[in-house]
């Protein structure tokens, strides 16, 4: 039995859209490739001290870079070729391929947040948020996306009459919306500011267009503040996780589809017939599953040498210093406990993450079935959380708050037992919660294909009471981490720009030398 006509159909078109539609003459922007290698090795070290999933790297990469250059340079198109350039050094594009035309359209790009910015409507958290939506815009622009929004659609279009949500007060366009959302994050892990950019794009159509406004921006300037505030609001939806997790198996089956078909093109004529998209999904899964365990071992690494990193430098600007003025001593077992649990802790926890299994295939198989079946899919109903009343939600509270009390009580009382100081504690307390978050997070990233939801039994009940505060206060550190990590304030603002501005002059010499040599030629 094949599957519909009418959706293989459509999304053998999708697979026909082309990767990037440049003219064949146009001059492209070369990076000689010894500047290449200096950038490329700058961008492997900086990246082992700022920890982020490996898929969101090159547009944190482009929010740094241009945040340092709106700092140094005026002109938008110098600012916009020099952005491409260092993107292309450090590998994030590739060399010799990106047309010098594509310099102008990131130029506009790059001015109209000046523009914005010099109306400066909002406070710093919202210029924050505004270069974050304009570096999502810059990739965009970088990077062709056409087949990632058709796939988008095709997963929303099948599965958008399949979701139902009870007990919640949601009309059927923020119906719609968080569905799309979901489709989305599922499909492309995209965080929230990806997601961000796109709605800010549907919220505010006049942001693509700025040829209209650009002579008085202060109304879409201030336009932008209230739009911040309405996209935070579908962003942060009570029920988003719930959607996510109802999509899933939909958005897991149609990437392992594509991913197994732009892995071999080949393959592509397959679409169409049910046994062999079947054989394709279940073969893509169990490699997925392979790399999987491979990526959990380098985020493990990488994990370890961010957080030794961090706690030598910790320990030898704070810690032992702090101790050896209060109590004209350092504690050096405390010390050692604490400069090697944290890459301890994380490693033993990296070897218990595991893998999905054949349960989760033969899952992904029938959600496969599914999508590209003649019928829609299976009804899939959202039960809103109970509204519960004020003392419910007092009581589960101080619960909550209990949980806290006991957990970190209950480690401070045994580090004390073993004569650690305040400081010791203290970091003991800060390290174990970045440990746990990390391990948390990289938990879920091998989850990423994981549909099959874990069973509660009374021991996964015992642990969330004792992990979730230490979780909770993880997850608040790792978010601003960033503003107190010192590496990062090195290499931000005090290695980075002057590195970047002799890779510069590298360049410049590298092609003064070529232009010598040329001149000697007979």
């Amino acid at each position: 039995m094949d599957y519909s006509r009418k959706h293989t159909q459509r999304l053998d078109e999708i697979f026909s859209y082309s990767k990037q539609n440049f003219s064949e003459g146009e001059e492209r922007i070369t990076v000689h490739a010894a500047v290449s290698r200096f950038a490329f090795f700058y961008e492997k070290i900086r990246n082992l001290v700022d920890y982020k999933d490996e898929h969101l790297i090159r547009k944190a990469a482009v929010l740094r870079i241009l945040k340092r250059l709106l700092i140094l340079e005026q002109d938008s198109r110098q600012i916009a070729e020099q952005l491409i350039r260092e993107l292309i050094a450090a590998r994030y594009l590739p060399n010799g391929q990106i047309p010098v035309s594509l310099i102008d359209d990131i130029a506009w790009r790059v001015y109209k947040l000046q523009l914005v910015q010099h109306v400066a409507a909002g406070d710093d958290q919202h210029l924050d948020w505004l270069r974050a939506m304009v570096s999502v815009e810059i990739e965009e622009a970088l990077v062709a996306s056409a087949k990632e929004k058709a796939l988008i659609n095709f997963l929303f279009d099948r599965v958008r009459r399949s979701v139902k949500v009870t007990r919640a007060n949601l009309d059927e366009s923020d119906l719609q919306l968080q569905l799309y959302v979901a489709c989305f994050r599922t499909l492309y892990k995209a965080d929230d500011e990806i997601v961000g950019f796109k709605l800010l794009r549907a919220f505010l159509p006049e942001w693509m267009s700025p040829q209209g406004w650009m002579d008085n921006p202060r109304p879409v300037a201030e336009r932008l503040v209230a739009v911040e505030r309405r996209i935070n609001l579908q962003l942060k939806h009570p029920l988003a996780q719930r959607f996510q997790r109802a999509v899933k198996p939909w958005a897991v089956a149609l990437n392992m589809l594509v991913q197994a078909i732009d892995r071999k093109p080949e393959d592509r004529g397959a679409i169409g017939k049910r046994d062999a998209m079947r054989a394709l999904v279940s073969s893509q899964a169990e490699e997925r599953y392979g790399t999987t365990k491979t990526r959990v071992r380098r985020a493990t690494v990488r994990a370890m040498v961010y957080l030794f990193a961090t706690k030598m430098v910790l320990a030898l600007i704070l810690e032992g210093p702090v101790e050896w003025v209060l109590y004209r001593n350092i504690h050096i077992p405390a010390l050692m406990v604490n400069l090697l649990f944290p890459a301890t802790l994380m490693f033993v926890v990296g070897q218990f993450i595991k893998v999905p299994g054949a349960d989760n295939t033969d899952r992904v198989l029938k959600a496969l079935d599914e999508l590209m079946g003649d019928e829609t899919p299976s009804t899939l109903t959202i039960v809103a959380p109970v509204r519960r009343s004020a003392l419910a939600a007092t009581a589960l509270g101080l619960t909550y708050l209990l949980t806290f009390v006991v957990t970190f009580g209950g480690i401070y009382f045994a580090l004390e037992a073993l004569s650690f100081t305040w400081i010791s504690t203290l970091l003991f307390l800060f390290f174990l919660c970045l440990v746990s978050f990390f391990a948390y997070r990289i938990r879920m990233s091998a989850r990423e294909y994981t549909v099959i939801e874990n069973k509660v039994t009374l021991w996964t009940s015992f642990v969330d009471f004792f992990s979730i505060p230490i979780l909770s206060a993880g997850r608040w550190l790792s978010r601003n981490i960033s503003r107190i990590n010192i590496f990062l304030f090195f290499f931000d603002f005090i290695f980075e720009a002057p590195y970047k501005y002799f890779l510069s002059l590298l360049e410049e010499w590298f092609i003064f030398a070529k232009e010598k040599k040329d001149e000697l030629q007979p």
